[in-house]
């Protein structure tokens, strides 16, 4: 794939009111056409597949904005957008499995800290009735989105992290357009890799911090029960 007005980065928590709100509108299936169509590609097209999930990728900016304009706000909608931005990511991360077979494993592992990340919060903000990028009892958590430029380049590095290493497969001495003399690997391991480590560390507090409101509920449960 996280960004995008930050909500599209898929994860401030000042997005509270716009989480409740996406893909309801056309942009939200527009989304999952690209996202669907660039996997389609992905392994006889890689520009064609890569201008679709770039597509994809921007489609989660309009479809907030659309939303709003359209005041199309849903419980569906909401779920429809974060499970397309947890599919996009997954599904990513598994073809830069196929592209670097020797580092199947470091992508496969990816996939599963990512998805037990939101579904562990989303799972803990439903029993708990909160947004699930509220209130957040980890120190860690509160600064992280407390800083809004930290948590832009985290989620926007991850993202163009891997969309870096998707070119650098089929163009490995690439450069960049507007300075010849800086390659895209650089870019990608000297600015895009610090962010999306720092983004795991992220997925990791996130999952533990769901498991401790998990342990609460479930305290709470045990003593209603035992009295």
């Amino acid at each position: 794939m996280h960004r995008r007005h930050f909500h599209s980065l898929r994860d401030h928590p000042n997005a509270r009111h716009r989480h409740r709100h996406h893909s309801r509108t056309p942009p939200g299936y527009f989304r999952i056409a690209c996202m669907w169509s660039s996997f389609y590609y992905a392994q006889s097209n890689y520009k064609l597949a890569l201008v679709l999930y770039v597509l994809n990728f921007a489609g989660d900016l309009v479809d907030g904005f659309a939303a709003r304009l359209f005041n199309q706000s849903s419980n569906y909608g909401a779920t429809l957008d974060m499970v397309t931005d947890r599919v996009s990511t997954a599904g990513l991360c598994a073809y830069l499995a196929v592209l670097y077979p020797d580092d199947a494993f470091a992508y496969v592992s990816l996939i599963v800290i990512d998805v037990f990340s939101h579904w562990f919060h989303m799972y803990a903000s439903a029993k708990t009735n909160q947004h699930h990028k509220d209130n957040q009892a980890n120190f860690f958590l509160q600064w992280y989105y407390g800083c809004y430029p930290l948590f832009g380049y985290c989620c926007l590095a991850q993202e163009f992290y891997y969309l870096a290493k998707w070119i650098l497969r089929f163009e490995p001495n690439v450069a960049l357009p507007f300075a010849p003399d800086v390659t895209l690997d650089v870019v990608c391991n000297y600015v895009f890799l610090p962010g999306m480590l720092m983004k795991q560390v992220v997925n990791f507090a996130q999952w533990w911090n769901a498991a401790a409101m998990l342990a609460v509920v479930d305290a709470e449960a045990a003593q209603k029960r035992a009295k």
